[in-house]
């Protein structure tokens, strides 16, 4: 569906995104996860036709970005964090105006967007002015807006940000309901967003992309690799001085109990028996000793502090 190669932006000085590479299938949702200034925005701007790369090629079916002209506004849909409104519209008015942006004309337009407003749940307020609408219905307004022409691939930046709980578990419904037959990129800072929406991940780090993969796989290619987490209380003063086994130490949490990541020659358990049988002869006060989690956000913080997958 989307094919990115070797694309490339510089602002000045500030080269904000660095040979940026990968590829993305049709019913596919791919996370764009990354720190502040990781170049994250610059993609998205890249990949609307925003603006051009300095270097580098987008594909959208083999045809490349910029050859689609008005082709690309039909086949992409687009929601910036703060998506444009008109205060003094409603719901019905603004999917109005923007279905003739859109060139919907009569029924199909009047389709598109009962389509939309059922399945973004905007029903109960299709009438009332945006200004006395709360953020998540503004949100899901926009969403609406982005999904009105039926597009092939959609971009969503930040969608639920700033939003209760209520909002959040209701369009992350939605964009999972929406997404089976659409291409869909969402980039975003919230770890558990992308763990409860997307199939896939690419994390940004300094404008290049340090890791790519299907979401179900990163735990298996950053094995733990002889980690644990250790919960406990230090008798005396010696800290980890003579542990058996042990490479490294990072404190995790001050306590009382104090938290660490240690890493530990061997993964097979013995070596955690080990350390247990340590602190304990020597009076800590341990409570916890278990693997290092594998999950999306030990993996998010391992890639950007520069550690490898296999």
């Amino acid at each position: 569906m989307i094919r990115v190669r070797e694309l490339s932006k510089r602002y000045g000085d500030l080269l904000a995104l660095d040979r940026l590479d990968f590829s993305l299938d049709r019913g596919q949702i791919l996370g764009l996860l990354g720190p502040n200034g990781a170049g994250k925005t610059t993609t998205l701007r890249l990949l609307t036709g925003f603006m051009p790369p300095d270097r580098g090629s987008v594909e959208i079916d083999g045809r490349d970005l910029h050859a689609l002209g008005p082709d690309l506004r039909r086949r992409t849909g687009y929601l910036p964090e703060a998506a444009p409104h008109y205060p003094e519209l409603s719901p019905e008015e603004h999917l109005e105006f923007w279905g003739a942006l859109y060139g919907l004309r009569g029924a199909g337009l009047r389709a598109a967007m009962a389509r939309v407003m059922d399945g973004c749940g905007l029903g109960p307020v299709a009438g009332r002015p945006l200004r006395e609408l709360s953020k998540g219905y503004r949100q899901r307004l926009g969403l609406a807006q982005a999904l009105l022409h039926d597009p092939d691939l959609v971009f969503l930046d930040e969608p639920t940000a700033g939003l209760d709980p209520v909002h959040v578990h209701a369009l992350r419904a939605m964009i999972r309901d929406f997404a089976g037959d659409k291409t869909v990129l969402l980039s975003t800072h919230i770890l558990s967003e992308v763990e409860a929406v997307c199939d896939r991940v690419l994390i940004l780090d300094r404008g290049r992309a340090v890791l790519e993969g299907a979401l179900s796989d990163l735990g298996r290619r950053f094995a733990t690799g002889g980690r644990y987490v250790v919960s406990l209380r230090f008798a005396g003063e010696g800290g980890w001085a003579g542990a058996p086994g042990l490479r490294a130490s990072r404190q995790l949490d001050a306590g009382p109990p104090e938290r660490w990541d240690v890493t530990l020659d061997g993964d097979d358990g013995e070596a955690a028996a080990t350390l247990a049988a340590w602190l304990q002869a020597r009076g800590d006060r341990l409570y916890e000793l278990r693997p290092a989690a594998g999950g999306l956000e030990d993996v998010f913080l391992r890639v950007v502090r520069g550690e490898t997958p296999q």
